[in-house]
């Protein structure tokens, strides 16, 4: 199982991948929104560590989610990530952005609160 460090490790990974995207290209922004996305899962992931809890599945990790004061903020990214990724219709460029500079950063923050990086 992957430990706190590794999970922050792959969380920033994925944030940086998310600069090489072209938010005027409509094709990248269904990828803005996925990548958000799993930055943020890896962020939760690095949380739910340190509580010895880690999850097999979305499922699994949703329902921990839930408890969670980031709740409604992972679950829009949760679920604008299934659109992106599931659905034949792209998504907006709006709802990229907020994917990437509103609801990522609101469950960064609040992650690195709770591991004592951040005041």
């Amino acid at each position: 199982m992957p430990t706190v460090s590794e999970h922050v490790a792959k969380a920033e990974a994925f944030e940086r991948v998310l600069s090489v995207f072209d938010e005027g290209n409509p094709d990248h922004w269904d990828w803005i929104a996925v990548v958000a996305f799993y930055a943020a899962l890896h962020w939760v992931d690095a949380y739910l560590a340190i509580l010895g809890n880690h999850p097999q599945n979305h499922r699994e990790r949703n329902l921990i989610v839930t408890l969670l004061p980031i709740a409604f903020e992972y679950s829009l990214l949760y679920s604008v990530s299934r659109r992106a990724r599931y659905e034949a219709g792209h998504i907006s460029r709006g709802r990229a952005i907020q994917s990437r500079d509103q609801l990522l950063p609101l469950i960064r923050h609040w992650v690195q609160q709770q591991l004592g990086t951040m005041p």
